[in-house]
């Protein structure tokens, strides 16, 4: 189980759970997404047509309309079968998509990204049903969920979720496991202990993070040591023939392999950003991207591992729920290339590999802790 989301007037939290459908309810959600993926698309070339015809506008509203007419249809009447909220939520996605795109437009950007057709071999898939005011179609139990269309599914609730219940996206993972995403607001914040701490952080490929008081968080680099059985996955995976069942049982042993990596490195960095949270009350951090370590065409798949903006996410997200500070600094200050002790600075410092000694002071730095220390320095005026 895993706890995600960000603090919108007040708290709202997002809970995770595993669920396990028997097989009438996994023919409902696959029908589910079916529906939903037709509805997209339908109404993406409907916009598409009036486009083209000289209709300049053709919002949700007008959408949701001729969405009551089409089940009324004959010959979409398979329509109905599905969660209606789901419906909507498909429009307000593509409406969502094409406000998007728009303003990507009018900033000039060169790649604006106009709204793309879903595909069935999408290998993640999901719909989401919302919850009707104060009724009873999603309910959350000790081991079941209630979910509209499909009744009491298995559940693995590993923490009764706080607050007032929203919605429930149900998803499936490209390994075929199925997930359900519970929204819940008006949660209380409890926050954690002052402790007077402040540290600056410093993110990198060696280490997930290095503080200012010198602590290290070691990257475990989970994908880099399963490389080899990922490698062997792949091959096995080429070697079946296209649309077999063998073939389908090795896309899944391959999907439960990048699952498992993608667990594990989620895990650590929960457990790392939590505990900085705890134990600090001001946290400042660099607002880096791994495309500016990059240098040269052929790209170090070690930097896949460290997940920089999925750490800020969370130490930014985690702060405002337990009562603490984040500190963003821009990724232009000069952090690693700065004499924390006397401020001289140098043009730059690649050539070292972990640590470098001051020209003008004697300082010898840890290169890590001293950009950390800058990056403290900056983010409280220091």
């Amino acid at each position: 189980m895993s706890v995600d989301g960000e603090a919108v007037n007040g708290m709202e939290k997002r809970y995770n759970f595993r669920i396990y459908p028997n097989q009438a309810q996994e023919a409902q959600i696959q029908k589910n997404f079916g529906c939903v993926r037709f509805v997209y698309n339908h109404f993406l070339s409907k916009r598409i047509e009036k486009y083209k015809a000289g209709e300049r506008f053709y919002g949700y509203f007008d959408a949701c309309k001729d969405l009551t007419a089409l089940k009324k249809t004959p010959g979409y009447e398979w329509l109905c079968d599905a969660d209606a909220h789901s419906l909507l939520k498909a429009l307000k996605d593509l409406d969502n998509a094409y406000s998007d795109f728009f303003r990507r437009v009018e900033k000039g950007n060169v790649a604006p990204g106009f709204p793309k057709y879903r595909s069935k071999r999408d290998s993640r898939r999901s719909y989401t049903s919302k919850k009707a005011g104060t009724g009873t179609n999603i309910e959350l139990g000790g081991n079941y969920i209630k979910l509209p269309k499909l009744g009491e599914v298995e559940c693995r609730v590993s923490r009764q979720a706080e607050g007032r219940l929203l919605s429930a996206t149900v998803m499936q993972a490209p390994s075929g496991k199925y997930y359900v995403s519970v929204l819940c607001t008006e949660v209380e914040p409890m926050p954690f202990p002052q402790t007077g701490s402040i540290t600056g952080i410093q993110l990198g490929l060696n280490n997930l993070a290095v503080t200012s008081g010198g602590e290290k968080f070691e990257n475990p680099r989970h994908r880099e040591k399963a490389q080899k059985k990922i490698a062997r996955l792949q091959r096995e995976l080429t070697r079946k023939p296209s649309g077999s069942k063998n073939r389908e049982k090795a896309r899944v042993k391959l999907a439960r392999a990048h699952e498992r990596i993608v667990n594990q490195k989620n895990d650590a960095i929960h457990k790392m950003t939590t505990r900085l949270v705890r134990e600090h009350d001001i946290i400042c951090a660099r607002e880096d991207s791994v495309t500016s370590l990059r240098s040269g065409k052929t790209p170090n798949p070690r930097m896949a591992d460290p997940a920089w903006s999925e750490i800020r996410k969370q130490l930014e997200y985690k702060c405002r729920w337990y009562g603490k500070k984040y500190v963003p600094i821009d990724k232009t200050h000069p952090s690693t290339k700065l004499c924390s002790n006397c401020g001289y600075r140098y043009e730059s410092v690649r050539g070292h590999r972990s640590d470098w000694t001051c020209k003008q002071c004697g300082t010898k730095h840890d290169k890590a802790v001293n950009a950390a220390v800058n990056i403290l320095n900056y983010g409280t005026g220091g």
